[in-house]
């Protein structure tokens, strides 16, 4: 409880900050990075092995709900999708009206009966107050580790496609190879040598409310 209430504390100084969202034209629904100061990288390393925070702005305030979640491929073959965290927002019959989603996911490691469990938080908060989390847990075969690499791949999304899924932080590890070379979207999802172990956070961003026949389908 103590770890969680210093999660919310972080984020809501940071949400206070309207310095930490980029500019965006009116028509267009920007998902941006939300850069940390060294002593809050500080802070959320306490919390969690990787953290990736995101913030979406909608200044026509038309998003319906909001889903995240994590996908597990393995020299580019998935493996395993976790997650789905889905939350609704700007309800027609409410007056209150949602213009920011503040997006959060954490992420660390442990070993577990001679496996690896990658584990960690979704979490997904609203201007108007309301918000949701969930949690998540992958696990691969062995304990060995490896090189790795991370970051984000939102530089391009400066206007988001409603329905589409939007891959927007990455965390790779090899362990039989040592070599690490740069990130590379389109090849770390198609099956590769590359990259042997990749976990994707994503977030699509719909102009529908959620409903749980949405649960059926596929991207």
């Amino acid at each position: 409880m103590k770890k969680w209430g210093l999660v919310f504390l972080c984020l809501f100084i940071l949400s206070a900050c309207d310095s930490l969202t980029k500019a965006s034209f009116l028509n267009q629904k920007p998902l941006n990075e939300i850069s940390l100061s060294e002593n809050e990288e500080i802070i959320f390393s306490i919390l969690a092995e990787r953290i990736f925070y995101l913030d979406f702005k909608d200044s026509n305030k038309e998003f319906r709900s909001v889903e995240v979640g994590v996908d597990y491929y393995q020299n580019g073959e998935i493996v395993e999708k976790n997650g789905g965290l889905m939350i609704n927002a700007n309800d027609l019959e409410l007056e209150q009206k949602d213009e920011r989603a503040r997006i959060l996911f954490t992420m660390d490691r442990e070993e577990n009966e001679g496996n690896l469990s990658v584990y960690g938080d979704l979490k997904i908060m609203y201007d108007s107050g309301s918000s949701g989390s969930s949690s998540y847990s992958l696990e691969r075969k062995g304990t060995e580790r490896g090189s790795s690499s991370w970051g984000y791949l939102v530089d391009e999304i400066e206007d988001v496609t409603y329905d589409k899924k939007n891959y927007v932080a990455y965390y790779v590890e090899n362990v039989e190879s040592n070599v690490m070379r740069s990130f590379d979207l389109e090849v770390a999802t198609k099956p590769n040598q590359d990259y042997e172990h990749v976990y994707m956070f994503y977030v699509i961003i719909s102009d529908e409310p959620f409903c749980r026949s949405c649960l059926n389908r596929t991207f």
